[in-house]
């Protein structure tokens, strides 16, 4: 599967189609947005003006898209399209329902798909060393792989369709978690005067130890470098994490399920938006909480 057609290069289908232009695949890419078509053209992509010159003759069809709503509506527009059933996989952050519905559109007109979001944010774009979570059967999963180990460093078929986009909205809801913690620990440490370097030290090395510390410290030069180093310009940002969250909530509820602890975090996210900083990383969250 040599010919990728890349639909939605935003910021992290960007990069994401760049790494597969350096990987030896030939792409082809869409965006509404055109602004960029130039450097990704440096890149050997072959930017295109319309989503019909995107789709001819693809071996697979990549779509990194903001929104449910928008992924129906782009596949809609793809199944019409294509004369050809080429392998459907669909990296973008999406509701269940929307994740079930594109499955159900592209497998009634004879496309394989697979769900599968991504981890790592645009630095993980970046450097590809995104993970991928997919929804979908061993035989596509197979056939898909080398794309996945060429945009990241890891990729786990997590089950069946939309499976993917279900472990992907729990490990944000444990993402969005743990950074209040880290965010309220590092608050308490800072107003009883504890260096806290010192204390990064020690809950980096014991029971407190997690990812949002370890790897995404809030504080400017704590840790390995982070949007905190950065004025909280977003590796992931507010708005994203936001978004992340609304998704496990509809699921929750769905399945009646209380999750206090994220319906919390998400109201403070939804205050950081009101103030307008919703472009601030997530882990913006600790001085807000401040």
């Amino acid at each position: 599967m040599k010919k990728v057609s890349f639909i939605g290069l935003g910021n992290m289908g960007y990069e994401m189609a760049i790494n597969l232009s350096k990987g030896g695949f030939q792409i082809i890419g869409f965006d509404i947005m055109q602004d960029r078509y130039k450097e990704l053209e440096k890149h050997n992509i072959k930017c295109v003006p319309s989503i019909q010159k995107a789709l001819e003759n693809p071996d697979v069809i990549i779509t990194m898209l903001p929104d449910g709503e928008i992924v129906r509506n782009v596949w809609e527009q793809i199944i019409k399209i294509l004369k050809t059933t080429p392998l459907a996989i669909d990296c973008s952050t999406i509701d269940i329902e929307s994740a079930l519905y594109f499955h159900q559109q592209t497998n009634a007109n004879g496309l394989p798909s697979l769900d599968a979001p991504v981890s790592g944010g645009v630095v993980g774009a970046l450097n590809g060393s995104l993970t991928f979570m997919v929804g979908g059967d061993d035989y596509n999963y197979d056939k898909a792989k080398n794309l996945f180990d060429v945009m990241g460093n890891k990729s786990i078929l997590c089950g069946p369709k939309s499976s993917g986009q279900a472990v992907k909205i729990c490990n944000n809801m444990l993402l969005a978690v743990t950074m209040a913690g880290v965010s309220e620990a590092f608050n308490l440490a800072e107003s009883l005067n504890i260096n806290t370097q010192k204390l990064f030290d020690v809950v980096s090395t014991s029971s407190g130890s997690c990812w949002a510390v370890n790897n995404y410290c809030p504080i400017k030069g704590v840790g390995p470098f982070s949007p905190a180093d950065n004025e909280f310009k977003p590796g992931f940002s507010s708005q994203l994490m936001y978004k992340d969250l609304s998704l496990a909530i509809a699921a929750a509820k769905k399945n009646n399920l209380n999750i206090d602890f994220t319906t919390n975090i998400f109201e403070v996210f939804s205050k950081i938006l009101k103030n307008n900083l919703g472009e601030k990383d997530f882990s913006y969250l600790k001085e807000f909480l401040k």
